[in-house]
């Protein structure tokens, strides 16, 4: 039903080593193969030869892997090398093509990078305690959503041509690859599911990632989003959490928005 490719660096050995364990590990290794990724930083583009970045080569890898794809009679998996699949991730494809004609989908992820928005965390929260409890699986279209990251997803094997148009031709060249998706999901150009509870996550190695790599503002984000894959460690959230915590238990300001939110979340409260 569809054949898998994780990205690459060829100096991540590191990254590959571990990839490949935790494919083995899932029983998957038989159904990925390793892609080469582009590292931006040896490119220059455009005709004044601007650098590159570690951006444009992740943007650039994605979409030359697609277009090494263009005419597959398979449905494609595109993972990066931080990705942490669920054994059955198979089982998510499955279900979702059961549901969707071929002409109702272009893009299916199977995590993103949550917006720290209130109502939408009722929302899933409220999703996930009722699925964990009957072990169902459900499919949102987040062309409204604020969402970000593109470790894992799959691509509807008669997308490919239109998503390489797309992608390719459509924005500047700096625009960060899973912020494409994004718009051209809002614009309503692709048609972008997501599967939840996710089936995939984020390794250790997210927080090292060679494009957000010192920006420790999105690691409790990171921890966020980790929350809602199927088998969730929690107890490495809340630890991992705690590091990142520097409430200032004096600040008038501080005491009563945090208790906002927890009269916000309350299932009581409803959004106006």
């Amino acid at each position: 039903m569809y054949r898998g490719f994780y990205i690459n660096l060829d100096r991540a050995v590191l990254r590959r080593e571990q990839m490949e364990q935790r494919l083995a590990d899932a029983g998957l290794a038989g159904r990925y193969e390793r892609f080469c990724a582009i590292d931006g930083r040896t490119i220059t583009y455009g005709p004044e030869a601007l650098p590159g970045s570690a951006a444009l080569g992740c943007t650039l890898s994605h979409l030359s892997l697609i277009k090494s794809q263009q005419g597959a009679d398979l449905h494609i998996h595109i993972l990066e090398d931080d990705a942490v699949l669920h054994p059955e991730i198979g089982r998510v494809l499955e279900n979702f093509v059961a549901l969707k004609q071929e002409d109702q989908w272009d893009v299916l992820m199977t995590d993103i990078f949550v917006p720290p928005d209130v109502y939408l965390f009722k929302h899933l929260h409220k999703s996930y305690r009722e699925l964990s409890a009957t072990g169902s699986l459900s499919f949102f279209d987040i062309g409204t959503w604020e969402f970000a990251c593109a470790s894992s997803y799959f691509v509807n094997k008669n997308s490919i041509e239109k998503f390489v148009q797309m992608m390719e031709h459509q924005f500047p060249a700096e625009t960060p690859y899973d912020l494409r998706i994004r718009e051209l999901a809002k614009q309503k150009m692709l048609k972008v599911f997501l599967c939840f509870p996710f089936f995939s996550t984020v390794s250790e190695l997210s927080t090292d990632s060679n494009i957000a790599g010192g920006f420790q503002h999105v690691l409790p984000l990171t921890e966020y989003r980790r929350s809602f894959y199927v088998s969730p460690d929690f107890e490495s959230i809340s630890r991992n959490l705690a590091r990142y915590s520097d409430i200032d238990a004096d600040d008038p300001h501080m005491r009563t928005y945090m208790n906002l939110i927890r009269c916000l979340i309350a299932p009581e409260h409803a959004a106006f």
